[in-house]
């Protein structure tokens, strides 16, 4: 089977690395796996991607300078299909999902589409959470819901994103299946270090500094864990719009010298490595691969009990939640689990375990053959 996976990007981030993992272990099951990278704008942060794929044997394909709406893209991406006869076109988020769904529309009807959901809107989720009732009056939802019935199927990652499509009315349930994601890292992607490790004990939280992350509202937690903890860091790794707010933040905090943005970090798993346990604070999440990234390092993690962290983490199992948006709980768990390292030790041991019984890429490679098969024979 040939397949063509299609995403916008510039760098590597959740979907990407998703990406990364099952590509080539659908090669090594016998598929015939390509790749096409769209941005409107040469894609520079690429290269170490597409040299990764490479190593695979995975030919990569890019059109870059095009809007999502011209008519170059569409007619360039229509070219690559007539050229290369894909029995499947697998687009991952809205860009791509909007570009193989109306090329499959309106230029090439018999084009075998699946679309994976990575996550919904972010503005959405910033704005409203996990309440669905205002969907309609968001410009994504139309997008999504034509893309998601045009396409021939359709998968979420987490229970909660396939709650947001179903419930939300976007796409019937016949249409959609949920798998979760899988991981299995021999290695980072990303080769580079860290350049200067903080020194003393530090509690992490990596992603993007936008506003459902909620980093704002762990820097307001970390006045009663500093007031409590003194030596205990916070360090947050990730870059985003909100850099400059969080930094102005930390300083009228007074937490300066104990909370440390750390901008981008190319590789943070030798952070992940030698944190005491890491932190997720999203108000809602895809799925969130740093929860799968922290248990590779045996890590326990203090997160919000929110989609799709509460679907993942098994609290007092292999990690703690403390109530969505309640600052106060969520410096109790913090600082509880610090002051019980052995604890912390036995939750990380958990979440090992449980990565490598049930989040695995064999599994979610599987579940994902299943699909192609429906699609590709019906």
């Amino acid at each position: 089977m040939k397949v063509l996976f299609i995403q916008k990007m510039n760098g590597i981030s959740g979907s990407e690395l998703y990406m990364l993992q099952i590509l080539p272990e659908l090669k090594r099951r016998g598929y015939e796996v390509e790749m096409l990278i769209i941005f409107p704008s040469y894609g520079d942060k690429n290269k170490r991607y597409i040299g990764y794929l490479a190593e695979h044997g995975i030919p990569t394909h890019e059109i870059y300078n095009h809007g999502a709406l011209s008519p170059f893209l569409f007619y360039k991406f229509y070219k690559l299909l007539k050229k290369n006869k894909y029995d499947l076109v697998q687009s991952n988020l809205v860009h791509a999902d909007f570009l193989a769904a109306m090329t499959k529309f309106f230029l090439f009807r018999r084009m075998k589409m699946l679309s994976v959901k990575h996550g919904y809107h972010p503005a959405y989720q910033v704005k409203y959470g996990f309440d669905f009732t205002h969907l309609k009056s968001d410009p994504y939802y139309w997008v999504e819901r034509f893309a998601s019935n045009v396409a021939n199927f359709n998968i979420t990652i987490s229970n909660g994103l396939y709650k947001v499509f179903t419930d939300g009315g976007i796409v019937k349930k016949s249409k959609i299946r949920n798998i979760y994601y899988g991981l299995t890292l021999t290695e980072p992607v990303e080769q580079k270090t860290v350049e200067k490790m903080p020194e003393g004990p530090f509690a992490l939280i990596v992603g993007r500094l936008v506003g459902f992350k909620c980093h704002n509202l762990l820097i307001e937690a970390w006045k009663k864990v500093h007031a409590e903890i003194p030596e205990l860091k916070l360090c947050i790794a990730g870059n985003g719009d909100l850099y400059e707010v969080l930094d102005k933040q930390i300083k009228e905090a007074g937490l300066e010298q104990t909370v440390l943005l750390l901008g981008h970090v190319p590789n943070p798993h030798p952070l992940m490595q030698a944190s005491v346990f890491t932190l997720v604070t999203s108000a809602w999440e895809g799925f969130g691969l740093i929860l799968l990234e922290s248990w590779l390092h045996k890590k326990a993690i203090v997160a919000f009990d929110a989609p799709a962290m509460n679907e993942v983490i098994d609290h007092g199992k292999n990690g703690l939640l403390a109530r969505a948006g309640n600052t106060a709980e969520l410096a109790k768990q913090i600082i509880y689990l610090y002051q019980q390292p052995g604890l912390a030790r036995q939750f990380g041991e958990e979440g090992f375990q449980k990565l490598h019984s049930y989040y695995t890429l064999a599994r979610m490679t599987a579940e994902t053959e299943e699909v192609y098969q429906q699609i590709v024979n019906s």
